[in-house]
């Protein structure tokens, strides 16, 4: 009789690991089929077509002209790069307290010193976005506080760079910079760097 209740009550504990193991491996599977689906933004072929014939007419030509060759046109990221950058300002974010709403991807160049990548070609860079009065704002999570958002802008500015592009007044005064900003332009060279939450380091092409 002994032996009977030891083995129904082990019999009752497999039983509940295995039903804890479905489920659990039901969830797995139900999380990796919501991350597999196919994204609403995929383009058909012809798109894709219209809009690259749409650049070799348009653009290529133009940039052809002004540059003397042709610039970048293909700006290439391992995943394991996207992963990281997109895990870390995930964390930041989250941990400052601030909702990541999305990824600005930024037309940039490499100047002539430029220490890595090539210089006079084109590059982009990644700027972490969050909501902020109903628009998506590029911040700078690394040294935003909790609650407290610090803009792209307001960091850029503090070195010298009149960003433009958050709101439609401040692009229609793009030609109208702020004495601080043309100050510390100005003394560039004497302001203190350092690593920013906006990412690049990737492989450019052309030049082959």
């Amino acid at each position: 009789m002994k032996t009977t209740k030891i083995l129904l009550v082990a019999a009752i504990g497999v039983a509940c690991i295995l039903s804890c193991t479905q489920d659990k491996t039901e969830e797995v599977l139900i999380e990796k089929t919501v991350k597999t689906a196919k994204p609403k933004n995929l383009l058909m072929y012809k798109e894709m077509v219209a809009m690259l014939e749409h650049y070799d007419k348009t653009r290529k030509p133009v940039l052809e002209k002004a540059l003397g060759k042709e610039d970048t046109r293909i700006n290439f990221y391992t995943i394991e790069t996207l992963e990281t950058y997109l895990a870390y300002v995930k964390k930041v974010s989250q941990e400052k307290g601030i909702k990541l709403t999305g990824i600005n991807i930024v037309s940039a160049s490499y100047p002539e010193n430029a220490s890595h990548g090539i210089p006079n070609y084109q590059t982009n860079m990644f700027m972490p976005t969050t909501e902020i009065n109903g628009k998506n704002i590029a911040f700078a999570p690394d040294v935003s506080k909790n609650g407290e958002i610090v803009t792209m802008k307001e960091v850029l500015g503090k070195y010298g760079y009149n960003w433009v592009y958050d709101s439609k007044e401040d692009y229609e005064n793009r030609k109208v910079v702020k004495k601080g900003i043309q100050q510390n332009l100005l003394k560039g060279d004497e302001l203190i760097d350092d690593k920013s939450s906006a990412g690049n380091r990737g492989t450019i092409t052309p030049p082959y």
